[in-house]
């Protein structure tokens, strides 16, 4: 059986009983005893409530432990998101500055190709400029060449106009290559068979054409000797080595005739044998042979 608990005032009186039973004590005392333990009786309700004071503080401390607890908690999860927050914008600043660094690169390439880019656009539209002062230059050119076409081609047809007798004979013929206006005389008009030396209805012709000449001043003149391709004969191997030979001397005598006898100016014309390598017709018909055979009286375009 638990027995109950006795309670400090009534301890206080048991003892009080028994003392006055058991032994022979004094009022003096006695009350000094009483009040002795009615201090004691407010120091134990002092210490009580301060005892009930503390364990209210400590149950404070233990809520508010547990407050900080789970407030620590809270933090500890709300760094370890930020602490993830933080990796992933460090990912993605390092993706950032990869993409920045990636475009600074792409940027210095673009730039390279448009300084290549402005540094070939101008380069072609110098190329361009040129191209255009060449092209003013070619058209002039061509202007000029046209004109000369079409004076020469009044040449040719005044000179056509001057030996129409001539032409119509078949002595000398008139015909325009390119911008060379050309009067062409047959061999037999001007020489006998293998000889250089002028007929005289050679010089008839050679005077004509001198007079004609002396209206057309400023320009080239060539005479040009042709022949077939039949070789030298042996009667005049001595004398010609080859169809050259007898082509430049007919050319050279044609041009002194011109000069001494026409009065042509000597630092206008010139001379060439061409011997048979520039046929005007078939040298395996007779015909074209004496077409072959021919004195070619050319006459440039006038000097610019």
């Amino acid at each position: 059986m638990t027995k109950a608990p006795i309670s400090l005032p009534g301890a206080i009186a048991a003892a009080a009983c028994i003392f006055l039973l058991y032994g022979c004590v004094g009022i003096e005392e006695f009350e000094s005893k009483v009040s002795e333990a009615a201090g004691l009786r407010k120091e134990m309700e002092t210490a009580r409530a301060r005892i009930a004071f503390l364990r209210r503080s400590i149950d404070d401390l233990q809520n508010q432990n547990t407050d900080r607890r789970l407030e620590g908690e809270e933090l500890t999860q709300s760094l370890t998101m930020a602490r993830r927050h933080g990796q992933q914008i460090e990912t993605k600043l390092a993706d950032l500055r990869a993409r920045i660094s990636s475009q600074d690169l792409e940027n210095k390439i673009t730039e390279k190709k448009t300084s290549n880019l402005e540094s070939s656009v101008k380069e072609a539209r110098k190329k361009f400029r040129v191209l255009e002062e060449t092209n003013v230059s070619l058209k002039k050119q061509i202007s000029r060449f046209e004109d000369k076409l079409r004076f020469q081609e009044q040449v040719k047809k005044d000179l056509a106009a001057q030996f129409s007798a001539e032409i119509k004979f078949g002595s000398i013929l008139v015909s325009r290559t390119g911008s060379r206006v050309i009067i062409g005389i047959e061999s037999s008009t001007l020489f006998s068979s293998g000889r250089a030396a002028i007929r005289k209805t050679g010089k008839k012709h050679l005077r004509k054409i001198s007079r004609i000449l002396l209206r057309y001043t400023n320009r080239e003149i060539q005479v040009q000797g042709h022949t077939d391709n039949d070789p030298i004969s042996e009667r005049l191997i001595e004398r010609w080595e080859s169809n050259w030979e007898l082509s430049t001397a007919r050319a050279t005598r044609v041009l002194r005739f011109l000069v001494e006898v026409g009065n042509i100016d000597p630092k206008t014309i010139s001379a060439a044998g061409l011997g048979e390598f520039r046929p005007i017709a078939d040298n395996s018909t007779k015909a074209g042979k004496k077409q072959n055979r021919r004195i070619d009286i050319v006459l440039f375009p006038p000097a610019p």
